[in-house]
């Protein structure tokens, strides 16, 4: 960074300067992936859990879709989107298969997880809410066990360990 432009410039360099220290915070460097597109199922995983207390909540769980890696950060208001999408296009083949692997067992829970609760919540509180308890408690716990795996070659570029 040019100190001499931010001091002639500084609403030009500043804001750049910011976007650009943003985009190195977002992309890990050692996996080249970005831990923020896990959040999208970390957030599911919550509503998941407060389902049983919070039946108000279900409009926002079963709004829930599947959103890819790519899509997620071409729609990302994320000053280090670009450099996340980028980054994501220069993964190996082989490492990019082992991330989208835990993505779509990610999916595939979450999906039947929200058309699981749906069923129970359609008309209205269920009669067993225990069974609504245990149903959004099973598919929470699947989702971080698979979550915890794919931080860990997110952040580490390692599922071992």
């Amino acid at each position: 960074m040019n100190l001499n432009l931010q001091l002639i410039e500084p609403s030009i360099a500043r804001p750049k300067a910011v976007e650009e220290l943003q985009s190195k915070t977002l992309v890990n460097p050692v996996s080249g992936l970005a831990n923020d597109y896990l959040n999208l199922f970390n957030e599911l995983v919550m509503i998941l859990e407060q389902i049983p207390l919070m039946p108000e909540l279900l409009e926002d769980l079963c709004a829930w879709r599947p959103v890819s890696y790519q899509e997620y950060f071409r729609r990302s208001p994320l000053p280090g989107r670009h450099s996340a999408l980028s980054a994501y296009e220069e993964l190996s083949p082989s490492f990019r298969r082992r991330f989208e692997t835990f993505v779509a067992e990610l999916d595939v829970i979450a999906l039947a997880s929200v058309a699981a609760v749906r069923r129970q919540l359609r008309d209205g509180p269920p009669p067993d809410m225990e069974r609504l308890q245990a149903t959004c408690a099973r598919a929470g716990e699947k989702m971080r066990v698979i979550l915890l795996r794919a931080s860990r070659l997110v952040n580490y570029a390692n599922i071992e360990g």
